[in-house]
């Protein structure tokens, strides 16, 4: 998504709004591709003298797969973000240790920005629901809809000297 800024770089200390959507984007992540719909973005642009503060808001809907029992389910995620750009090639643009963003000619491109911030606003472990039981894994029939009757898992026999540990330590 891009921001046209020809009349707002004029003047320092102008306001304009913008608003904008995006019908989808796809990101990769790890090998999976997360497909992200419905993308609304909105925020002000303001002329700081140095550059373009731009602060806005951005939600849309995430088609995720749960970690636990791998089914298919749409997440609402939003994210608020503030960034200044400055002017590609202008005097006094210094990086601080930390990203710097530019532009070239009247508009800025927030595309990284979006991209970013739908990243970081995914859970790590996504849930289809709080409580999701996941699959049974001797015989992978989904927990959620069906009670296995496989018996519970033996020990790991590289774990089983740890098995009697505690009780040992508690006789002393």
């Amino acid at each position: 998504m891009k921001i046209y800024v020809s009349e707002l770089r004029k003047t320092k200390g102008r306001t304009e709004q913008f608003s904008g959507n995006i019908p989808s984007l796809s990101i990769e992540l790890q090998g999976i591709e997360v497909n992200f719909r419905d993308i609304d973005v909105s925020g002000n642009a303001t002329n700081t003298g140095n550059g373009i503060y731009i602060k806005g808001k951005v939600k849309a809907m995430a088609d995720c797969t749960c970690s636990l029992c791998l089914a298919p389910f749409s997440l609402e995620v939003q994210f608020l973000f503030e960034e200044t750009y400055y002017r590609q090639g202008e005097q006094g643009v210094q990086s601080s240790g930390g990203i710097v963003r530019t532009y070239q000619g009247d508009e800025i491109d927030l595309s990284d920005v979006i991209r970013e911030g739908l990243i970081l606003t995914l859970p790590m472990k996504p849930l289809c629901r709080p409580d999701c039981k996941g699959l049974c894994p001797v015989c992978g029939c989904d927990l959620n809809y069906q009670h296995c009757s496989c018996l519970p898992q033996a020990l790991d026999p590289r774990l089983a000297v740890l098995k009697d540990f505690f009780k040992e330590t508690n006789k002393n």
